[in-house]
């Protein structure tokens, strides 16, 4: 426990400028944002006016339409949390495919597992480390969103601020262990991170269209992002859906412990490891 402990530590340390620069930039998002709805609500009919006349693919893209846009929770979920999970999921992507193979691909890997910590403690020391800095990240974006409240009629308390951070996070935390098993399946971190990227991405835009092409619905409910919860999440938060995320999400981080058990780490010096299969023709050949 005490090499867990420290391996948390020590990682949760190396993340404190990633952490507090995003964090930070959430918060100052939340201010301005917050502070923006008085005065759009003060031109709520010209705002009306301007929603109505946008295209209907343009509102369905975003998931609401004019009336719904104009209410507190529907201002929240487009203007602030509609594309959040892709925003802060380049953390995720980044942070989640070089939590250990950052290490292995610079030669220190080899290094570390030497020592007495152990491949256990190592690997769930660092998957904490990056679910603090995951933490610390919504709970400083969500001061900066609720600091605002009181002088704002929004009409949403702090506690009710903390439901959709609280989806976010979870959509945080799929993808960064989606990273993190990746990068134990893939050559390198680059590619994991890449190809973590292009979940991303599509997720958002799948789900998105979904709302624009019913025939794109089936697909849709594969995505991540179909399971975010935004405006809905003010009113109230499907149970179902999070910890069916949370579910996958500690699914996905035990595969990738499993895989990382039974890994041939790569020593300082070597090569990038290959592919199973290109290195067996390489070997046949």
């Amino acid at each position: 426990m005490k090499r867990l402990w420290i391996t948390f530590c020590y990682t949760f340390k190396s993340l404190r400028g990633q952490t507090l620069g995003w964090g930070l930039g959430l918060a100052l998002y939340g201010l301005m944002i917050v502070s923006m709805y008085d005065t759009m609500a003060a031109q709520q009919d010209q705002l009306q006016q301007m929603i109505a006349s946008y295209p209907q693919e343009f509102l369905a893209f975003f998931g609401g339409d004019a009336n719904s846009l104009i209410t507190p929770a529907g201002f929240l979920g487009m203007y602030a949390f509609s594309m959040m999970p892709v925003i802060i999921g380049v953390f995720a992507v980044l942070a989640g495919s070089g939590l250990i193979v950052s290490d292995e691909e610079r030669g220190r890997l080899d290094l570390i597992i030497t020592h007495p910590v152990g491949r256990s403690a190592f690997f769930f020391g660092r998957a904490l480390g990056i679910l603090a800095a995951s933490v610390s990240i919504m709970l400083l974006g969500w001061l900066g969103f609720s600091l605002m409240l009181g002088s704002s009629s929004l009409g949403f308390s702090w506690g009710q601020m903390l439901v959709p951070f609280l989806a976010l996070l979870v959509q945080t935390l799929i993808y960064a262990t989606l990273a993190l098993l990746l990068s134990m399946l893939l050559p390198s971190r680059n590619l994991s991170a890449m190809l973590t990227g292009v979940i991303l991405v599509t997720s958002y835009f799948v789900s998105s269209l979904s709302f624009m092409d019913e025939r794109m619905a089936s697909l849709a409910k594969l995505m991540p992002y179909h399971y975010f919860q935004t405006v809905l999440s003010f009113q109230e938060l499907n149970l179902g859906w999070l910890f069916a995320l949370l579910g996958a999400t500690v699914l996905m981080t035990l595969f990738a412990w499993l895989r990382f058990l039974r890994r041939d780490i790569r020593l300082s010096g070597e090569g990038s490891w290959r592919l199973p299969l290109l290195s067996k023709h390489r070997k046949t050949a």
